[in-house]
C-alpha cells in the first residue's frame, strides 16, 4: 500500500475499547455501525467506490458508517489512494447462508398459507411461470455490480478462434500459396498462366462462438426482465431497473456484442462454461437469477442486506405462522397478502397490521399498533407497535424479535415492560399483556449462561428471552406458541 500523502493517518475510527485509532488499523466486523472522523477541512473517502458523507465540526469531519453484511476483502479510497482492508464475520450475527435461508422459509410459508387465504383471483402460487419476484429482484439488485465486473473481464478477453474463409483476391495480395489456390487454378484450366484474381484462403479471428452467443441471448433476456421491473408500482425498484437496463443496453451495443449473433431457444452448459474461470461465473450468475422464479409470492418493497433485523422480524413472524398452521389453529390468512396489477405480494410492513385469524377467537398480528384511542386494548402514554402479537378477548401475548441484543439483553427486556405495563384493557383498565418474550438469534453457550432464557424464569415472571436461530429446531418455541393460543382461547 502507498503511504505518503494518502491521508490515512488523519482518518480515524472510534473503537469502544481503544478510542480513536487509524482507520486501517481497525478490526472491522460485518453489519456494524462505526463513527469516523478526519483532521482537516476536506477528505474524499470512498468505501467500495461509494462516497462517505461527512459533516464539519471544529475543524474536523465526522460521519457514521455501516459495514456491509458480507465479510471479506474490501477497498477503501482515501484522497485518491486505494487501500485494501478486511471486514470480518461477526459471530453474534447471522451468516449470509442463514440470511438466504430466512428468505426461502418466509416465501415458502407464504406459498403454503396462500391456499388458506380465501383469495379468488387466479394466481400461479407455485411461481414457476412468474418472472418477477421479490427474491429475484433482491438478488439482481445486490449482485448487479458483480455482473458488471464479470462482463468487463469478458469484454477485455472474450473467447475467440481463428476461422479460414475461402475468397477471391488479387494475386499480388496472396502471401503464400495454398493448396486450394493451386487446385482452383487446375480446375479453371489456367495452367502456368496466373490470372489477376485467384481463389485463396484467408484466416480471420472471430468472437462469434457459441458461448458468446449464449451470453448475448442472456443479456437480451435480462434487458426484457428489467423492462418488467421498470413498469411496476414501486418508484425505487423502477428507478434502479431503468438504470440497470441502460447499462445492459450499452453492453448489447458494444463492438464485442455487435460481432456476435444471439443464440435462440434453449442453451446448454458447455465445457468452456464449466471450466473457464470467468465464463463459469457468468453462467452461475444467470443460473442463480432464474432459480428465484420458484418463489411465487413476492414482497411489495425491498429489504437491503444491512436491514437484516427487519428480515429477522418477518422470518420470526412467518415461523410463528407455520407453527400455528401445522397445529391446525389457522382459519384465514387473507390478511397476509396484497393484490396489485403486478401480482400477489406478501403484505408485511410497519403499521399494516397484517392479521391471521385463528380458531377460538384469537388473532395473530404483525406490527400491531396500540394507542390511546384503540378500541379493545389501549395505551395511556405513547403509541406502541410490538412486532408479533397473539390477541384474544381476555388479553395479549407479545413476541418481539430482537436481532442485535445478545450483548445487551437486560436492557432490551427492560424495554419490554412498556408492553407489559403500558397496554391496558379498555373495559377493566387491567394490564392486557399476560406474557412478553424477546426472540433473538444467539449461541447455545450464551443462552444457557443467562437466566432470561431459562424456562423456570419464564414460568415465574411471564417474560424472558427465547433463542430462535435459522436452521435450528424450535421445540420450545412451538410449545410456547401453542400454549399461548390455548391460554387466550379460554
Amino acid at each position: 500500500m502507498v503511504q505518503p500523502n494518502s491521508g490515512d493517518n488523519q482518518f480515524e475510527l472510534f473503537d469502544k475499547q481503544l478510542g480513536w485509532i487509524p482507520f486501517l488499523d481497525a478490526y472491522l466486523r460485518e453489519a456494524t455501525e462505526y463513527k469516523l472522523r478526519y483532521h482537516g477541512t476536506q477528505m474524499d473517502v470512498r468505501f467500495q467506490g461509494i462516497p462517505v458523507p461527512f459533516f464539519q465540526k471544529e475543524g474536523k469531519g465526522y460521519s457514521t458508517f455501516m459495514t456491509p453484511f458480507q465479510s471479506g476483502s474490501v477497498k477503501v479510497c482515501l484522497n485518491g489512494q486505494e487501500f485494501d482492508t478486511f471486514v470480518y464475520p461477526d459471530d453474534r450475527k447471522l451468516t449470509e447462508g442463514q440470511f438466504n435461508l430466512m428468505l426461502e422459509e418466509i416465501l415458502s410459508e407464504a406459498n403454503s398459507c396462500f391456499q388458506l387465504s380465501g383469495l379468488t383471483t387466479h394466481v400461479n402460487a407455485s411461481g414457476r411461470n412468474r418472472d418477477i419476484t421479490w427474491t429475484q429482484w433482491s438478488y439482481l439488485d445486490q449482485s448487479f455490480h458483480q455482473l458488471k465486473h464479470i462482463f468487463s473481464k469478458i469484454e477485455k478477453q472474450p473467447l475467440r478462434r481463428l476461422d479460414k474463409y475461402t475468397m477471391m483476391m488479387k494475386r499480388e495480395k496472396v502471401q503464400q500459396s495454398e493448396h486450394v489456390t493451386l487446385r482452383w487454378m487446375d480446375l479453371q484450366g489456367h495452367g502456368d498462366e496466373i490470372p489477376s484474381t485467384v481463389q485463396n484462403v484467408k484466416t480471420l479471428e472471430t468472437r462469434n462462438l457459441y458461448e458468446n452467443q449464449v451470453l448475448k441471448q442472456q443479456l437480451q433476456d435480462l434487458y426484457r426482465l428489467l423492462r418488467k421491473y421498470e413498469m411496476i408500482e414501486h418508484e425505487e425498484v423502477a428507478g434502479k431497473a431503468l438504470k440497470y437496463k441502460g447499462i445492459v443496453q450499452r453492453w448489447l451495443n458494444s463492438s464485442f456484442m455487435n460481432e456476435v449473433t444471439a443464440n435462440e431457444g434453449p442453451y446448454t452448459i458447455t465445457q468452456k462454461f464449466r471450466k473457464h474461470p470467468v465464463y463459469r461465473l457468468w453462467y452461475q450468475w444467470f443460473d442463480q437469477l432464474y432459480k428465484h422464479n420458484r418463489e411465487g409470492i413476492g414482497f411489495d418493497y425491498p429489504i437491503s442486506l444491512k436491514d437484516t433485523f427487519q428480515l429477522y422480524e418477518m422470518w420470526c413472524f412467518m415461523k410463528v405462522v407455520r407453527i400455528l398452521r401445522e397445529a391446525d389453529f389457522v382459519s384465514d390468512t387473507a390478511g397476509l397478502y396484497k393484490l396489485t396489477k403486478d401480482g400477489i405480494f406478501l403484505n408485511l410492513a410497519e403499521n399494516k397490521e397484517s392479521k391471521i385469524q385463528l380458531r377460538g377467537g384469537v388473532s395473530l398480528y404483525y406490527q400491531r399498533a396500540y394507542q390511546f384511542n384503540s378500541p379493545n386494548f389501549h395505551t395511556y402514554t405513547q403509541k406502541m407497535i410490538p412486532d408479533i402479537v397473539l390477541e384474544g378477548e381476555n388479553g395479549l401475548i407479545v413476541f418481539d424479535p430482537k436481532y442485535r441484543v445478545p450483548d445487551n439483553l437486560g436492557t432490551a427486556l427492560g424495554e419490554m415492560h412498556k408492553y407489559r405495563d403500558g397496554i391496558l384493557m379498555r373495559d377493566t383498565g387491567e394490564r392486557a399483556a399476560q406474557e412478553v418474550y424477546i426472540l433473538t438469534p444467539t449461541t447455545d453457550e450464551v443462552s444457557e449462561g443467562m437466566r432470561y432464557f431459562h424456562h423456570d424464569y419464564h414460568d415465574h415472571y411471564g417474560m424472558g428471552a427465547i433463542r430462535v436461530m435459522p436452521g435450528d429446531e424450535d421445540e420450545y418455541l412451538s410449545s410456547k406458541i401453542v400454549g399461548s393460543v390455548k391460554l387466550l382461547s379460554r
